[in-house]
């Protein structure tokens, strides 16, 4: 038998969390300990686990985090607190994920093979679509993003190599991790599970099993609002919700400058990105000299390798 463990992290969904650790916890490999880190949660989270006996499961082993740190941070502390028990292999996904309950079986028999992680399919809203959650490196083509979605006539392979699966049903030996660390916490969300996946694949392939399910409950939330000028209209990111895209533009101009083998073509992709970027802000945004600051050091903290996570929020807010 392996000892295999899960590691989840949940922020503010809780009904969401319960669906995943019921999911869990009806494993038919079991599961020897699943690691829940909470990232502060303020929704009742710590109160609806204790009342429906998840705190005393002995299967579960819960901690409450002083503050959010992020998906990044979360999955980097849950992993260094699972790694300190010694698993054979570690299971990483969000609370929006649920996984079939022969997920774990159904990757088991592939376990003994040399590859530096295995993967659950991600069904998106229980419904198989080509999606960034699995995919290949495409290393000059890596901006804005480097991972090129796996095509859906891939799921009918018994299993396929893969360079890129994100934290929602990926299962890491602790061989790999030892060679190559842990997440980084300060990408706080965004690209920390590429990032992590870049590493991963300098080790080897990643090799996903589509008979293992994961049903990713994904829900986009409403952040873009129209705006006009003149008479073109344009789908604009509102105000509120800017901050959280300080973090996807940072990390991955950082990605790309790190390890892209076409360095001309990705400065002059960045070059016109911003320039039209400014030009949009202009003519359709409000609160435009925030929003230009907001931008410019974005792609500036990226190229310069600068993680500063309480940046974006404050600029917003007139704090810098």
């Amino acid at each position: 038998m392996h000892d295999i463990c899960a590691v989840v992290v949940t922020f503010n969904r809780k009904e969401l969390l319960l669906e995943c650790l019921d999911a869990l916890l009806k494993q038919t490999y079991a599961l020897k300990k699943i690691y829940l880190i909470d990232n502060n949660s303020s929704d009742g989270t710590h109160e609806s686990l204790e009342v429906k006996g998840y705190l005393a499961h002995p299967q579960i082993e819960y901690v409450k985090l002083y503050r959010n740190i992020g998906g990044a941070g979360g999955f980097a502390h849950g992993l260094k607190t699972a790694y300190e028990n010694k698993h054979d292999f570690y299971y990483l996904l969000d609370d929006d994920a649920q996984p079939a309950e022969d997920a774990i079986e159904k990757l088991v028999p592939y376990l003994d093979q040399k590859h530096s992680a295995f993967a659950s399919a991600v069904y998106n809203n229980f419904e198989l679509q080509e999606t960034s959650h699995r995919g290949r490196f495409d290393w000059c083509d890596i901006y804005p993003t480097p991972q090129k979605a796996l095509p859906l006539q891939e799921y009918d392979k018994e299993s396929v190599e893969i360079d890129m699966a994100s934290f929602v049903g990926i299962l890491i030996p602790i061989d790999s991790i030892t060679r190559i660390g842990f997440p980084r916490d300060e990408f706080f969300i965004h690209f920390d599970d590429t990032e992590y996946c870049m590493r991963l694949s300098k080790l080897s392939k990643i090799l996903m099993i589509p008979q293992s399910i994961i049903y990713h409950k994904e829900k986009r939330q409403e952040e873009k609002i129209q705006k006009s000028f003149l008479w073109f209209k344009k789908n604009r990111i509102r105000y509120d919700k800017l901050w959280i895209k300080y973090f996807g533009r940072r990390n991955s101009i950082y990605l790309a400058k790190r390890y892209s083998t076409c360095k001309i073509s990705f400065y002059f992709k960045l070059f016109n990105e911003y320039l039209n970027l400014m030009k949009d802000i202009l003519l359709y945004d409000d609160n435009k000299l925030r929003r230009i600051k907001f931008s410019t050091l974005s792609y500036l903290d990226g190229l310069n390798e600068l993680f500063d996570n309480e940046k974006a929020k404050n600029i917003l807010k007139g704090f810098e």
